[in-house]
């Protein structure tokens, strides 16, 4: 072979490997799907890689084992017991999955789907549970020491630990849907937060009376309120491209730091670490991060979707610097629209299942009443006759 021909053949090695070749290149933003950060948002990779999800709806951690997560996506719910490495189907939850929960143990579960709300005692097999239709579709669950708290389509509804008995929607809410729900549970009653048509309402009597948060709000809306991992007492709120912040349980709140970068941005998941000095937000336009408490803010796009929605913010109750993030394909706003709309129709489907079977019962109960009535003139007839003979 002629030396020059070695020199084209590493030349066109060289040129091979320098060259961008798209067609086996992962573009992050063809999929929706789930994110994981171990550094408080500053660095992320694929927490579900080769599943090609469209949306991510939902994400859980146990507090008994970090590794053991739940994943509600647009077509299932997925269980892993080893941090997403691998993802098993949780056979009977199926279709879009909006919100799921570990029990306080870490050990039992809850998830929803616009059919209605699902309930497992091991984290691994689940069984439908009975609500009322008018709760579903759900949008958060919630689960504390001795209740159940589900933000429902129409307001809050609570149940006992094992999702029986529920009562609901709460006297003193609007029966409106909850977009955000967080409990906090000292020695006493629970304070429970719900956030309503743009507005934080406070209970701390477990859900028997409520009045709405006193902050100053400058006429902003509310998008979603969560705790602080250091601190019980202090929580976080944030809407309209601001944070809110408050140091007495909700009592009292005022804006924290600078708003971000456009005033358009819908918030949709909070996760506060390194003792309030790291924020991490999901958005509408994807994740943004503060590492200086708020007063400055930037758009992360290493490895994540560029121009996907973010929405499922969870953080690792043990480590704080771990925290998941789930993107769509499509406007959450979209799917759960539909979802709704699926709930709607199920509750229509359900009522004139209903209503047949009252009509049944009651064509049931006439014609056993003719029946009656013939067998009762037929006798007569046979006694006149037997009378006359």
């Amino acid at each position: 072979m002629p030396v020059n021909s070695h020199y084209w053949i590493i030349f066109a090695a060289l040129l091979i490997g320098v060259l961008p070749i798209n067609t086996f290149a992962h573009d992050a933003d063809s999929y929706g799907g789930l994110y994981r950060s171990r550094d408080a948002g500053a660095t992320w990779l694929p927490a579900d890689a080769g599943l090609y999800i469209n949306a991510s709806n939902a994400v859980a951690i146990s507090a008994a084992d970090s590794n053991h997560l739940l994943y509600g996506t647009d077509t299932q719910l997925l269980r892993s017991n080893n941090g997403g490495r691998d993802w098993h189907e949780q056979a009977l939850v199926t279709g879009p999955v909006f919100c799921a929960a570990f029990d306080r143990d870490g050990h039992g579960a809850f998830a929803a789907n616009p059919n209605g709300l699902f309930r497992s005692d091991d984290g691994v097999n689940w069984r439908m549970i009975e609500v009322s239709s008018m709760a579903i579709p759900i949008a958060q669950i919630v689960v504390g020491r001795t209740h159940v708290y589900l933000a429902g389509n129409d307001g809050l509804y609570i149940g006992n630990a094992s999702g029986q008995d529920w009562r609901g929607p709460a006297n003193g809410l609007p029966e409106e849907a909850i977009s955000a729900l967080l409990l906090t549970e000292g020695n006493t009653q629970a304070s429970i937060h719900a956030v309503l048509a743009g507005r934080i309402w406070r209970s701390t009597d477990g859900g028997a009376t409520w009045q709405q948060a006193a902050g100053d709000w400058r006429d902003q809306r509310v998008d979603t309120i969560t705790t602080d991992p250091d601190d019980q007492r202090r929580l976080w709120a944030a809407g309209a491209s601001r944070l809110f912040r408050s140091d007495d349980a909700g009592e009292t709140w005022l804006p924290h730091g600078k708003p971000l970068p456009d005033p358009n941005i819908f918030i949709r998941g909070i996760a506060v670490a390194v003792t309030g000095s790291v924020i991490v937000l999901t958005t509408h336009r994807g994740v943004m991060r503060s590492a200086d408490s708020g007063a400055s803010w930037e758009k992360i796009e290493s490895a994540l979707p560029l121009h996907l929605e973010a929405s499922p913010l969870a953080q690792d109750a043990t480590n704080p610097s771990i925290v998941y993030a789930g993107f769509s394909l499509h406007p959450y706003s979209e799917a759960w629209r539909a979802a709704q709309e699926a709930a709607q129709q199920l509750r229509q489907a359900r009522s004139r299942n209903r209503n047949s079977v009252f009509a049944l019962a009651i064509g049931g109960v006439l014609l056993i009443g003719a029946l009656g009535f013939f067998l009762r003139k037929k006798a007569a007839e046979q006694r006149a006759a037997s009378i006359k003979s």
